[in-house]
């Protein structure tokens, strides 16, 4: 079995088409988790339960890009004017890959600046609708 990439070097991520390559030094420039539950148990006091299913859990996402960059100055935009936003990304070689819909900008986040360091630029991004493939090649 070979050994699988997932750096950023393999991961190609595009936000309403636009391909972001400007990842900042964060060590994971990009997160997603579940906005909420896709199952929840309701357990009863009489012993039974039941089952909630939620068609659309939803997804966030956390976008760590360089500070200064083309990549930053999109997703700011995205943001400032509340466009709607769709992402897509694939690990290649791995079979890992996912889409967004339905998703906003939701915030940026707070700036390190004039310092020894300086930190990336982030931004939350969360998804209504996310389909998501893993487990790799």
């Amino acid at each position: 079995m070979a050994l699988q990439n997932y750096g950023t070097d393999s991961f190609v991520l595009s936000i309403n088409s636009r391909v972001i390559t400007d990842f900042g030094e964060t060590a994971s420039p990009f997160q997603d988790a579940p906005i909420n539950p896709a199952s929840q148990l309701r357990q009863g006091l009489g012993g039974g339960a039941v089952r909630l299913d939620r068609i659309k859990p939803g997804r966030t996402v956390q976008l760590y890009l360089n500070p200064g960059s083309a990549d930053s100055a999109y997703l700011q935009s995205l943001f400032t004017a509340r466009t709607e936003v769709t992402l897509s990304y694939q690990q290649v070689g791995t079979l890992e890959s996912a889409v967004g819909t339905e998703g906003v900008v939701t915030n940026d986040a707070a700036n390190n600046r004039a310092g020894s360091t300086i930190s990336d630029d982030q931004y939350t991004l969360e998804f209504n609708g996310w389909n998501a493939m893993k487990g790799g090649a």
